[in-house]
């Protein structure tokens, strides 16, 4: 037998499917009518959790500006930028500038801003010729496109992060910070770098600003291990943007070395051979040198393992830390250890999992809420909203059946569960996790998670928000568990 006439075929079919899922591994939709697209655009910031960022000429609209006002309430954090000066002293944004509720910033004089879109956490890209002021002519001709297509949000929010970091005119300037200089403070009051008073015999110094000191060793590693580093790039630092982009630039491309637990290793047509390493909530994705294949081909998921790469990219909400030239220095064959009774928290009812602070999961089951909330429950209404209370806003990790996917660029996708019958459970999740969740079918069993928003009743599921799927399980259909 020929082996090219056995491999091409095999590596042309793989190829074209790589692309094929690839062009339709996201979501694009376009509206022309106004009243359908502001009303896309509130569903959008009223959807929103982490931020919003939006470019436009300015914002008159009151319905958006109320919707940002409560969205910025619930902590949604939310970035503007506007071409015209009288934006911040004549309009409706001015007062909202004075009270501190957005960060505002204002192009130069010599600018005018023609863009036109909105990211919505970090997810959702909203671009168009539809504008964000109030008695918008329904005579006149708009268009908006959303979407999730991951190439397109990235590029965008890379350039909403570079205007925002350009100098001009910026609100709240307490909390804005360009080029190294406090907004708002003399320049010989800048914030200046800071030299460390002792260093490691025969380390350099990498950066040193805002109160961080960063040093390189002799051997060529960022000194610090991967807790210290995160609290300076994490989500939860205390540094701005663009505090953390000026350190960045001079980090990018040094190597570090780090420890931690292999929650995947692989091997793909495109990306070659991939780790990633997961810290609480936040990961690492290196891309592996296939040059050191021998010593990194015998890890498996749960082992610890020391390794090691060049930074790439930093974390984003939705993108983890990337690196590059990854190897691996040392594997020790430990596996994840499972949750015990010791675990429990103050409140006998949950157990906190490792997945970074705010997330408590319950060890109740399915069939044990269901005993309270369920159609068959004895519990009195009265009773049922007293409960509640306990269970609201934790999450659960339940096994469960697909019966339903829906996917809507402005609210998500929504995934339809079954327990003991079609209605049981309603699990929305990110668009950002629609690429893996396509991959699971309907009638599949899984093994998945969320968190409880909303309670049961007699002809409508549990909501759960935040959600995810961990893993597929052995059903009664023959599926075996990943």
């Amino acid at each position: 037998m020929n082996f090219k006439k056995v491999c091409w075929p095999i590596i042309i079919t793989t190829s074209i499917s790589f692309f094929y899922m690839h062009e339709r591994a996201f979501s694009s939709d376009v509206y022309f009518a106004s009243q359908e697209i502001k009303g896309q655009i509130l569903s959008a910031i009223e959807g929103c959790r982490d931020s919003i960022d939006i470019a436009v000429s300015d914002i008159t609209a009151h319905d958006f500006l109320n919707a940002l006002v409560k969205a910025q309430k619930r902590g949604v954090h939310v970035r503007v930028i506007v071409s015209k000066k009288h934006a911040l002293t004549k309009g409706p944004l001015a007062g909202l500038d004075k009270d501190k509720k957005f960060a505002i910033k204002v192009l130069s004089q010599k600018e005018s801003m023609q863009n036109n879109f909105a990211i919505f956490d970090a997810q959702v890209l909203a671009m168009g010729s539809y504008p964000w002021r109030k008695n918008v002519s329904n005579d006149n001709r708009y268009d908006m496109i959303f979407s999730d297509e991951t190439k397109l949000v990235v590029k965008y929010q890379r350039k909403f992060d570079q205007l925002f970091q350009e100098r001009g005119t910026t609100g709240r300037k307490e909390r804005a910070v360009i080029e190294g200089k406090e907004v708002g403070r003399p320049a010989d009051t800048a914030i200046s770098e800071i030299v460390p008073k002792e260093l490691e015999p025969e380390s350099q110094v990498v950066a040193s600003n805002y109160g961080v000191v960063i040093t390189e060793t002799a051997q060529g590693f960022i000194n610090m291990s991967f807790e210290e580093f995160d609290k300076v790039f994490g989500m939860a630092s205390d540094l701005s943007d663009e505090q953390k982009e000026s350190l960045w630039s001079r980090c990018e491309g040094k190597r570090v070395k780090w420890k931690g637990e292999v929650a995947y290793i692989g091997w793909g047509l495109v990306t070659g051979w991939m780790m990633s390493i997961k810290y609480g909530d936040t990961s690492v994705e290196i891309k592996l040198n296939s040059a050191h294949k021998q010593h990194f081909s015998h890890a498996k998921l749960g082992n610890t393992v020391t390794y090691t790469g060049k930074l790439a990219s930093r974390v984003t909400r939705v993108f983890p830390y990337k690196l590059e030239d990854g190897d691996v220095l040392e594997i020790v064959n430990t596996l994840p250890k499972p949750a015990h009774g010791s675990n429990l928290t103050e409140d006998p009812f949950v157990v906190p999992v490792s997945q970074g602070p705010k997330k408590i999961f319950l060890i109740d089951s399915f069939e044990d809420l269901d005993s309270i909330f369920g159609k068959e429950s004895k519990v009195s209404e009265a009773q049922k909203e007293i409960a509640w209370e306990k269970y609201k806003g934790k999450y659960v990790s339940w096994t469960g059946q697909i019966v339903y996917k829906n996917v809507n660029v402005a609210t998500g996708l929504r995934m339809g569960i079954m327990h003991k019958e079609k209605g049981d459970v309603e699990v929305k999740i990110s668009l950002a996790k629609k690429d893996k969740v396509l991959k699971f079918h309907d009638g599949e069993t899984i093994l998945y998670t969320g968190k409880l928003v909303e309670r049961r009743g007699n002809n409508t599921p549990f909501i759960l928000e935040d959600g995810d799927i961990i893993t597929i399980k052995a059903s009664n259909t023959g599926f075996g568990g990943l």
